[in-house]
């Protein structure tokens, strides 16, 4: 158990009343380049001989749609934004992406399907799709810029993986002012230890949130 005990002895951050015009889910990498069981990092896995190498990945990513198709519906009869994040390189090689981010693009190559968000959760067609080329959001895309556009200061973090790129992306929301929440039944790892010890680390303290799907279908 993750605990700075500093947090004791500060104030509980307050959170304004919901606004569902103020506030936007972002689905981080929910794309069958990484999410998928036949996407890229699949096909990865069984190049190397290594075909059940993230069957766990897959297995809680299965897990974890349904909570987050019940969220997505609610946002989008209550107002809140619904915005898809996904890694979206220029170059077919990723040489325009954050080094280390994927890699050996060269050894499986990638399909115009990878981009595709997983179909369980398919975007509308005037939902947000941006493209990223770092582990943040927030680094690589004008995605704060377009946040502040619409009046929006509340985020709700899903997507894979928790302790990645969900993880970089709320907290620079949180960095940036956003009132933040990890939506912690929304989220999937490559092994549950992994989820859960980012959960734990990412919700200590005043800085973000954590709450299931349903805590926030009830504030509706």
């Amino acid at each position: 158990m993750v605990h700075d005990p500093y947090w004791d002895l500060d104030k509980d951050l307050e959170f304004p009343e919901f606004d569902a015009k103020k506030t936007a889910l972002l689905i981080v990498d929910m794309q069958r380049m990484c999410a998928h069981p036949d996407g890229w990092m699949a096909r990865l896995a069984r190049d190397q001989g290594k075909p059940d190498h993230l069957k766990e990945r897959f297995d809680f990513i299965a897990e974890i749609l349904p909570n987050l198709s019940k969220l997505i519906a609610f946002c989008r009869s209550s107002g809140v934004e619904v915005i898809f994040v996904r890694i979206g390189y220029r170059t077919p090689d990723a040489r325009d992406g954050k080094p280390g981010l994927v890699n050996r693009l060269d050894d499986t190559a990638r399909v115009a399907e990878d981009l595709e968000i997983l179909t369980e959760i398919k975007p509308l067609p005037h939902e947000m799709i941006i493209d990223k080329r770092s582990v943040s959001a927030f680094n690589s895309t004008a995605i704060d810029q377009t946040l502040r556009f619409m009046g929006i200061n509340r985020v709700w973090a899903t997507g894979v993986v928790t302790e990645a790129c969900v993880e970089l992306t709320a907290r620079d929301a949180s960095d940036r002012g956003y009132f933040t929440t990890l939506v912690t039944d929304c989220c999937a790892s490559s092994t549950r230890a992994a989820h859960n010890d980012a959960v734990q680390r990412i919700t200590d303290g005043n800085v973000i949130q954590g709450r299931t799907s349903a805590d926030l279908i009830a504030l509706g």
